[in-house]
């Protein structure tokens, strides 16, 4: 049998580096398919569950904190989809983990959504745990030291956003190491690592004040308030906006490290902000090279003026128009004590399809 040529070596080494890349990333929100499992021994810390040998070693050393990971892993797969339902790019990708298609592998804007949007859902998921006491590891958030303005005082247990932070760094970025635990400094571990950070600092930034009353019939003569985040679909909102907004990035030497820097001069880019170097395709049609699987099927508002609208989801080839019937409870009437009763009533709904 002849060796194989230099050539054939080289094509080998890349395809490895390549998988390499592949292999790890978000890998870890393919948890969102194991929710029903208990997590009461060790061993759902596996590679079937998307985890790599350092997160499986994170698992087993936080066993409490498994379910709150998997919730955030259903999280992110249910809020990207949402955020993106009208969109000819749908998030349905995100669905196959933890196979990665190639839309979140090749450095594009839907990739660093999905690295922000996994990252913050970790952050603002085990903040939220910490502080109605599912772990003995985090308790309540601190209070800020300053002494309040207004009429109320600082009190009640705010969200350990702090926790959040170090645990969520700690576990997605263990994706971004080497065996000898040293970070990757391709220019794909870069990218992944600032979008991982933007996420987190996302969530950090929408830390707000929320407030209760107290008093004799609800006179709110006392009020108590504490540090609170936000509902997460508010987070995904605003990772979007950062998405549309995206910067386009290029890698540089700058003194003995490589950096990233955006591609137009003069520009810069801050540590919640979103960034690429891949442009995305149109999403138009079925393409395996760049994981797109078109638009052909989808459901499309005619008269919208959104993206949703037939003639940009269906990229000019026209739609069709079909009707479908669906039953639904109507009519609900409470009798005491103690039941609903309801109708059902049919409905015909008008809806377009892309052909």
């Amino acid at each position: 049998m002849r060796p194989p040529n230099l050539y054939t070596v080289l094509r080998m080494v890349l395809v490895l580096l390549l998988c390499a890349e592949r292999c790890v990333a978000v890998k870890w929100l393919a948890l969102f398919r194991i929710k029903q499992r208990p997590w009461e021994t060790t061993r759902n810390c596996s590679k079937n569950a998307g985890l790599t040998p350092r997160q499986m070693k994170l698992c087993k050393e936080n066993l409490d904190l498994m379910p709150t990971l998997v919730h955030s892993a259903l999280l992110s797969v249910e809020t990207c989809q949402k955020q993106f339902a009208d969109r000819r790019w749908n998030c349905s990708s995100i669905l196959k983990v933890p196979t990665l298609t190639k839309d979140l592998v090749r450095g594009t804007r839907e990739q660093a959504y999905v690295y922000g949007i996994s990252s913050a859902a970790l952050v603002h998921s085990i903040s939220k745990s910490c502080s109605i006491g599912v772990t003995t590891k985090c308790s309540c958030g601190l209070l800020p030291s300053a002494a309040p303005t207004d009429n109320f005082k600082w009190g009640g247990c705010g969200d350990d956003v702090q926790f959040g932070l170090i645990f969520g760094e700690t576990f997605t970025d263990a994706t971004l190491t080497n065996k000898l635990g040293e970070e990757k400094i391709s220019k794909k571990a870069m990218l992944n690592r600032h979008n991982f950070k933007a996420g987190r600092q996302i969530v950090a930034d929408s830390l707000t004040k929320a407030c209760k009353c107290h008093g004799v019939s609800g006179s709110c003569s006392i009020m108590t308030c504490w540090r609170a985040l936000p509902s997460f679909d508010t987070i995904g909102a605003l990772l979007k906006e950062r998405y549309a907004l995206a910067v386009e990035v290029r890698r540089k030497r700058k003194k003995k490290d490589k950096v990233l820097v955006p591609i137009h001069k003069g520009k810069s880019f801050k540590d919640d902000e979103l960034v690429y170097y891949e442009k995305s395709p149109d999403y138009c049609s079925p393409d395996d090279k760049t994981g797109s699987v078109g638009t052909s099927g989808r459901l499309c508002e005619a008269k919208g003026r959104g993206p949703g609208n037939c003639e940009s989801m269906c990229c000019g080839r026209g739609h069709d128009n079909f009707t479908m019937e669906v039953s639904e409870r109507c009519e609900c009437k409470y009798y005491w004590c103690c039941y609903v009763k309801c109708k059902t009533c049919v409905k015909t709904l008008k809806l377009n399809q892309c052909r």
